[in-house]
């Protein structure tokens, strides 16, 4: 867990007079918690981008209000303008250290599929993934290594992820992450679209056929376990 330290300060200005924060380089920010009561706060956009980086939304932060008071918070949500992506406000969760939480992880993806070298065609179904753990032990990132996926129609599911013992994953260990499938054809693209018009429809086409090949694996995998 990253030693992470955020400032802010208690703030008085609220509803449309953040406006004059964040000209001054600060944003409003929201502290709450379980059987918390929420405390408006501010602080520096600059500082904030810093720690985020670093953080994400699953590295425990410890957020310094008006220099004394201390709490073990998580980023819960970010807000940004719709138009030039800054960040214009902020949800601060706070968080009991010894007690579990439930928060959702990022997958991160290493290495390289020898399937895909040979023509097969990497399909993800998940990028994050639920877990339970205490605060200190949620991982940052969750990888997955898909060197691992070595001939076309082979999957990785929950079930594979390799985690701490003091985590817990809370999705269906049946659940598939990420798969090769078989590469789309020219012929079987013109037999669905009858005569392309558009990069789109060739698109569309390409995903369906791909949902396809995976609902086709995941029947003859239960078909296996059944057996």
């Amino acid at each position: 867990m990253a030693n992470l330290t955020l400032f802010a300060t208690k703030r008085e200005v609220l509803g449309k007079k953040n406006k004059f924060l964040r000209e001054q380089g600060l944003i409003p920010a929201i502290l709450y918690g379980a059987n918390k009561i929420s405390q408006a706060l501010q602080v520096d956009l600059k500082e904030f981008e810093k720690v985020l980086k670093q953080a994400g939304e699953t590295d425990i932060i410890e957020l310094v209000i008006d220099d004394k008071d201390k709490r073990n918070v998580l980023v819960q949500d970010v807000a940004r303008d719709f138009i030039t992506n800054k960040i214009i406000h902020v949800d601060l969760y706070e968080v009991e250290m010894n007690k579990p939480i439930v928060v959702t992880v990022p997958l991160t993806f290493e290495g390289e599929s020898p399937a895909v070298k040979e023509g097969g065609i990497l399909v993800k179904s998940m990028d994050e993934i639920e877990i339970e753990a205490l605060p200190r032990d949620i991982p940052h990132t969750i990888p997955i290594d898909i060197s691992s996926l070595q001939n076309i129609g082979q999957t990785i599911y929950v079930g594979d992820l390799k985690v701490s013992d003091k985590v817990k994953i809370l999705v269906d260990p049946k659940t598939p992450i990420v798969s090769i499938t078989n590469p789309i054809t020219e012929e079987e693209l013109e037999a669905e679209l009858g005569r392309v018009k558009t990069v789109e429809e060739v698109e569309v086409v390409a995903e369906a056929k791909q949902e396809e090949n995976l609902e086709a694996e995941e029947a003859t995998k239960t078909e296996s376990t059944n057996d």
